[in-house]
């Protein structure tokens, strides 16, 4: 009891210490073929090494009743890699993916279904994770034109299509207005596309227009209550503008939907974290390190910071071992090892 009460009344000491949930890096803006908005650990950028894939694939609404063999390839440069037979939100993991031109594609009964354009990948000892989302529309997950790339899940019309297409190769900050522009055109001929108003949402949010962006994902929200997306990318602009408790209740949201979401667990415990709730902010954030325990391991760093400032020094220098075991050659090695020292009982 007297440990968590020091992590609810100390977690204020070392809010300071909190990474940013709007910096943006090339993988995670691809997160579900969206616009995915918030850092992630693992900014290892060292050319030349084999890299570790993993993450899981959903197709929303498809019939547990049904026998399909759902696989997921992954191609490096156009060239096969490896694939994985799984279940509906079921897991993949490859290994030895190389490092640039990574492309994940998904099949259903042999055919193609959806595909995520995953760039370059961060080299081991961190992993690299690619949630795949699609929708099933009845009785396949086919359109009129045979495949549904994860990010065109949803059916709209060719010229909305041809629309979104270039609104969402505009994501440079020279071409981002006119995206938002084409994807302000697409709701308005089409307003239940949930998607196009998550990625509205999520240029605006780029563009500091937070008000205008929360109104584009509630209304993504409100046409799809489960769009994990949407959800969570709401509970990120929610802790940028210091709505801590709303940020709680959206996260939750997300959380109810997709459980074994790393990430959907990371930002709710950032959020408790925030909210001066340090106790429940522990559990999210040992779950997001369980569920990737590569991909999320500065998050030992950051219950090393929670734990030091609650005076539970014996804590953080275990989280900091846990750290360097993951991610041994880390640039401020020496000083953790050091507070491991000085911090384990002999």
């Amino acid at each position: 009891m007297k440990i968590l009460m020091k992590l609810v009344t100390l977690s204020l000491l070392f809010m300071a210490a909190a990474p940013s949930v709007t910096a943006q890096d090339d993988e995670s803006r691809e997160q579900g073929g969206l616009t995915y908005i918030g850092n992630r650990p693992g900014t290892n950028t060292t050319r030349g090494a084999d890299a570790r894939l993993s993450g899981m694939v959903e197709i929303q609404g498809y019939p547990e009743s049904k026998n399909s063999q759902i696989t997921v390839t992954v191609q490096a440069n156009g060239v096969h890699v490896a694939s994985q037979t799984v279940k509906n939100k079921g897991a993949f993991n490859f290994t030895g993916v190389p490092r640039n031109g990574v492309t994940l594609m998904v099949e259903v009964d042999n055919q193609e279904v959806g595909s995520l354009t995953v760039g370059t990948l961060t080299p081991p000892p961190m992993s690299n994770r690619k949630d795949i989302f699609l929708i099933w529309n009845g009785s396949s997950v086919k359109d009129q034109t045979g495949v549904v790339s994860v990010k065109d899940a949803y059916q709209r019309s060719a010229e909305n299509q041809k629309a979104f297409d270039k609104a969402m190769a505009g994501r440079t900050e020279k071409n981002k207005d006119n995206s938002i522009k084409l994807l302000n055109q697409i709701v308005a001929a089409d307003a239940i596309d949930y998607i196009t108003w998550t990625e509205l949402g999520n240029f605006l949010f780029m563009d500091e227009k937070y008000s205008e962006s929360e109104k584009a994902y509630d209304r993504a929200i409100v046409l799809k209550s489960d769009f994990v997306p949407a959800l969570v990318n709401l509970g990120k602009l929610h802790l940028t503008q210091k709505k801590f408790e709303p940020s709680i209740e959206v996260l939750t949201a997300a959380l109810a939907v997709s459980p074994d979401s790393a990430e959907v667990n990371q930002y709710l415990g950032e959020a408790y974290l925030q909210a001066k709730k340090g106790s429940k902010a522990v559990v999210h954030l040992n779950k997001a390190i369980e569920l990737a325990p590569m991909d999320k391991a500065e998050i030992h760093l950051r219950l090393a910071n929670l734990y030091h400032a609650a005076g539970l020094k014996d804590r953080a220098a275990a989280e900091y071992k846990m750290f360097l075991e993951k991610v041994p050659n880390h640039s401020e090695k020496a000083k953790f090892e050091k507070y491991i020292l000085d911090n384990t009982s002999k």
